[in-house]
């Protein structure tokens, strides 16, 4: 999950690792106050996507997190959550709800250098290799158009926010939702899973 800010665009990005291909699934959700400014300013149809349902409208002039909160209680409903990846910045208040009172595995992930430049690999490695499927959502699509990506002198690598030509969160929430279903699948893969426990 990408927050951002209150007056920005706020993404969730749900996970599904199978054996042949790998699926998500985005939510996104903006305020319903800003929407046609937000619409001419960044010409894209805002307005129709979330007519569409791609986008969900909070309403008054900043994201209401408890519209988030609530629907991540909804999907729980239907998918079984093993965790839930969320950037500590801007979310610490929605981490520590979500985690204490709601009962879900809350994970920190920072989006700097040391947790990003794998995660980023691992996704695009799903990508090149068409492993991943995000069902056509057009606001996915605009956002891939518009990442860039910043590299530092060790050759790590990082979406970069302020260089990216417009909003980019659901990348972002995409690159954590899939490196920890990644790291999940790795897990159950592990030698001991495969061969059992060999005693001596």
């Amino acid at each position: 999950m990408d927050l951002s800010t209150t007056t920005d665009i706020s993404a969730l990005v749900l996970a599904f690792p199978e054996e042949e291909d790998f699926k998500i699934l985005s939510y996104f959700w903006v305020p319903k106050e800003n929407i046609r400014i937000r619409a001419r300013r960044d010409r894209v149809p805002y307005d129709l996507w979330t007519r569409e349902g791609y986008i969900e409208a909070t309403e008054g002039e900043v994201i209401d997190y408890d519209v988030i909160r609530k629907r991540l209680k909804e999907l729980a409903e239907t998918y079984e959550i093993k965790e839930i990846a969320i950037d500590p910045w801007n979310a610490q208040q929605l981490a520590t709800q979500l985690a204490e009172t709601d009962g879900f595995n809350v994970v920190m992930f920072r989006q700097g250098y040391a947790t990003m430049s794998s995660a980023c690999k691992d996704v695009l490695a799903l990508i090149l290799s068409q492993r991943l499927q995000h069902n056509g959502n057009p606001v996915m699509r605009w956002m891939a158009r518009n990442i860039a990506v910043q590299q530092d002198a060790a050759g790590n690598i990082k979406p970069a926010k302020d260089k990216s030509s417009e909003r980019i969160d659901g990348i972002v929430a995409m690159i954590m939702a899939g490196s920890r279903a990644l790291c999940a699948v790795e897990a159950e893969k592990s030698i001991y899973n495969e061969r059992g426990l060999l005693v001596l």
